[in-house]
């Protein structure tokens, strides 16, 4: 009975996430990634027991999860400083929404959605036999492998960011071989591949959702891949999408390694603690190098007449998203579309406005450095993402 009301209860609240989206719920449309994505698990995740007659998820151990996956996921975020892929627009300004829901909660989807997306496909295509492959000194090779492209990618990141999502799999697994956990080396030893394509297709399907969820959320991340930034599926360039392939790979290979120490209580409790730790360290990171804009709320807004704000704050709207633009006269509809042009900001359309820049086509008409120097963004792949958006806004 539990397992049909809590797919119940899951649909229910997939269905709400798109309700709350596009019918711009405040404050709750700003959290639409960690409404969309917790319901999805709930829905994979009672699917799973009612096939399984247990939850992978869902149970006592569910909120060590939720920190170990953040922990984990923020590793990336860290080699993110360095390799700059991605970007965060319109967050909520109070740290108590971002830190929780914005990267605790959203992070803390990142193992639940690959495990049990991963176990729902392999039961599906079952096993899967090869012919044993023995690949001699594994985790010596893996280990360095590993090593050695996370270094690579640190010292020359705009050439071999890509390695970044191939590193830290090589590392978890050589060392899962190692020891004996459950490795995918050692699944091959035994002949069987299943596990390995399982993990790889369910990182491919979840990259798909996370990409087409990311692309309708108002509070998202925008890419700025080197030698890539024009052929794009949402806001991923095509070639990205493989990497979720090897991210499968690699978070699998992670969650080898946690399921290895979970029937030692010291070691879990070890565990989440590092990891919270890590996210915590690198939550002010974010803030500060990863975090574009904010979302803006409607007392910052001081282009629109003030009688308009005025009734706009009577009818409740607090964030400049829910605002009908049909209320607005041309200067003012023009200043607007330009703060929402790819998440630009309050901010930054201070600064444009500072400078005589007061829409969309004028911003199209000036060149990167210009923009550069006005806003004080150094980094021109960000640049080049405003500037391409304006001009393509700008075409009949």
């Amino acid at each position: 009975m539990i397992k049909y009301l809590l797919l119940s209860t899951g649909i229910v609240l997939h269905v709400l996430s798109y309700v709350i989206l596009f019918k711009r719920i405040e404050p709750l449309y700003i959290h639409f990634y960690s409404f969309v994505w917790w319901s999805y698990i709930l829905i994979i995740d009672s699917i799973y027991a009612l096939k399984k007659n247990k939850f992978l998820i869902f149970k006592n151990s569910l909120i060590f999860l939720i920190v170990i996956s953040a922990g984990f996921w923020c590793i990336f975020e860290l080699i993110n400083l360095r390799i700059q892929n991605w970007f965060y627009i319109n967050l909520p300004r109070e740290l108590g929404q971002r830190w929780f829901m914005g990267y605790l909660l959203s992070y803390g989807t990142v193992i639940p959605a690959i495990y049990v997306t991963k176990e729902i496909i392999h039961s599906l295509i079952g096993k899967i036999k090869i012919k044993n492959t023995y690949v001699k000194n594994y985790t010596v090779y893996a280990i360095t492998i590993g090593f050695f492209m996370l270094f690579i990618t640190l010292l020359l990141p705009e050439y071999f960011f890509g390695l970044a999502w191939v590193s830290t799999g090589l590392i978890f697994d050589g060392y899962n071989y190692k020891v004996g956990n459950r490795s995918f080396a050692g699944d091959l030893e035994k002949g069987c591949i299943d596990n390995l394509l399982a993990s790889m297709l369910g990182g491919a399907f979840c990259g798909f959702l996370w990409e087409f969820w990311n692309n309708w959320a108002v509070t998202k991340w925008v890419y700025t891949v080197p030698f890539f930034e024009d052929l794009k599926l949402f806001e991923m360039p095509v070639l990205g999408y493989t990497g979720f392939i090897v991210f499968g790979f690699e978070t699998i290979a992670f969650l080898n390694f946690l399921e290895g120490i979970l029937s030692e209580m010291k070691k879990m409790v070890a565990l989440t603690l590092i990891m919270a730790f890590i996210c915590f360290f690198t939550f002010p990171l974010i803030d500060r190098y990863t975090v574009f804009s904010y979302i803006a709320k409607i007392n910052e807004i001081d282009f629109i007449d003030k009688k308009k704000i005025e009734l706009f704050k009577n009818k409740g709207i607090k964030t400049s998203y829910k605002i009908d633009m049909e209320s607005l006269n041309k200067d003012e509809r023009e200043m607007l579309e330009l703060m929402h042009l790819k998440g630009l900001g309050v901010f930054n359309l201070k600064k444009l406005t500072q400078n005589s820049i007061n829409s969309i086509e004028e911003l199209s008409l000036i060149d990167e450095e210009t923009f550069s120097k006005i806003i004080g963004e150094h980094r021109k792949r960000r640049i080049r993402v405003f500037l391409k958006a304006a001009k393509n806004k700008k075409r009949p």
